[in-house]
């Protein structure tokens, strides 16, 4: 990102012919107020120019501009330099090739029956993963990443399989510090079934957990209920109060539904509130439970506008402080391009930086996959290991998307949305049309707020991202 004053006259700029390499059909420009954005649509680099750059946009394309008056002359020139200095309009696009995330799915069993539910479909049967299996996953994984891996513990409710999270925990961390690999531990629980040995053990260990919950109990309940029918609030709300530090560490994911799609202010707000350090969301996807009915899916159109609320309450300041990540997530893309979050960016995390074992050792591409559906199923850890299933067909055939040449050949944001999530999208050939609108209008937002003041980057500071 870079502010740059007008040029003068005087200022020696460079005359290109069109044989550099420069490419003028990566770059895209919009109007910003006073300022002018160019953004490299493929690697994701931007900068702001004056406004006065715009008349000279269309001389980038020429094939020579020595025929032109001095003023054109220098200004085009001027702007082509700035470009090529800020390497935009260049190939500069990192490359992501390196596997360092593994989920693992330990049990398909769950103390909790949410309507919703991506992970239960008909005729599943509640059993957990073999120690063997988890700990063959762990250590293909261990032998396969670059220096570095990130194990995400899931289910189902892992919980339930708590013997198996120590067995694995003490392994991995044994095998990492062996291989010299820097291993971190999160898990995804609903907080229904915590005890003190489980908070002391992943103290102890270092996992770093992050909680489901839907908002308030009026929210919360309407989905996630037992299968007896009945609110799951109240248990979280009694192990908070049970173990406030322990979670007060742990970020709050929701999943977006008809029930909550028009109340995300009010969603950030309540675990603000409760001293959450983070708010988190999934929106709904139409498998598992969810598949077989239309009465969860959010609305788009109350999502933008809800989306559009909590964005203007975050830039009034109300949240300094505390990540509220479904901004977060797009302004981190926006400043500092596509890179550590694999699911914005045109080079997915599925199957390249991320493999998932199912409880049954079942290799996906990424946990998100309909299971029924024609990116499922990369093998099976009996037969393969992770580094086999990797270089698969099924996992060649995901790595070969190109949404680029799909709807988002033109769109200015390509590079920082990355397409959108094709594992929502069905396959490798479509586009996730809600996630789209979604990234026009955050991209179109942010972009806004940048130009006009570094309020935004002030509160990105004040959640400590770098």
């Amino acid at each position: 990102m870079a502010d740059v004053q007008p040029v003068t006259a005087a200022e020696p700029f460079p005359i290109w012919n069109n044989t550099a390499r420069f490419d003028v059909a990566r770059v895209h420009f919009l109007r910003r107020g006073g300022k002018l954005l160019a953004m490299d649509r493929r690697s994701g680099k931007w900068l702001f120019l004056p406004a006065e750059y715009e008349a000279a946009v269309r001389l980038l394309a020429a094939e020579s501009v020595e025929a032109l008056p001095a003023r054109w002359r220098v200004l085009s020139g001027a702007l082509r330099d700035l470009l090529e200095r800020h390497q935009i309009g260049t190939p500069s696009e990192r490359s992501f090739d390196s596997f360092n995330t593994l989920i693992l799915k330990l049990t398909k069993a769950c103390n909790i029956g949410c309507a919703y539910c991506y992970d239960w479909e008909s005729g599943d049967k509640a059993r957990h993963m073999d120690t063997g299996l988890a700990l063959r996953a762990v250590a293909q994984a261990l032998d396969g990443c670059a220096g570095k891996l990130c194990i995400i513990l899931h289910g189902g409710e892992p919980t339930l399989a708590w013997d198996l999270i120590e067995k694995v925990t003490l392994a991995a961390r044994l095998m990492a510090r062996q291989r010299g690999v820097a291993l971190s531990i999160l898990g995804q629980t609903n907080m229904m079934r915590w005890t003190p040995r489980m908070v002391e053990f992943s103290r102890r260990h270092g996992i770093a957990w992050g909680i489901s919950v839907d908002g308030s109990a009026e929210i919360n309940d309407q989905f996630r209920v037992t299968h007896e029918g009945r609110g799951t609030y109240r248990r979280f709300e009694e192990n908070l109060a049970r173990y406030p530090d322990f979670v007060k560490r742990c970020g709050v994911l929701s999943t977006i539904t008809a029930a909550n799609d028009s109340k995300l202010l009010q969603l950030a707000r309540h675990f603000r509130d409760l001293g959450m350090p983070s708010w988190d969301w999934s929106l709904f996807q139409p498998i598992g439970r969810g598949r077989t009915t239309s009465s969860f899916a959010f609305d788009a159109g109350r999502l933008l506008a809800a989306w559009s609320e909590l964005f203007d309450a975050v830039v009034a300041g109300e949240f300094d402080g505390f990540a509220v990540r479904p901004v977060l997530k797009y302004l981190q893309n926006f400043v500092r391009g596509p890179g550590g979050n694999m699911c914005m960016r045109s080079e997915c995390g599925a199957a390249r930086d991320l493999l998932s074992v199912s409880h049954d050792g079942t290799i996906e591409a990424c946990d998100c996959i309909d299971p029924g559906g024609p990116l499922a199923n990369l093998g099976h850890l009996s037969t393969l290991t992770l580094a086999e299933s990797r270089q698969s067909a099924a996992a060649r055939r995901i790595r070969s998307r190109d949404a680029d040449r799909l709807g988002c050949g033109e769109c200015i944001w390509y590079a920082v949305c990355g397409g959108t999530c094709m594992a929502h999208a069905g396959d490798i050939d479509r586009i996730w049309g809600e996630a789209c609108q979604l990234s026009l209008l955050a991209f179109d937002r942010i972009s806004e707020s940048v130009a006009e003041s570094d309020r935004l980057l002030a509160y990105r500071a004040s959640c400590r991202i770098q």
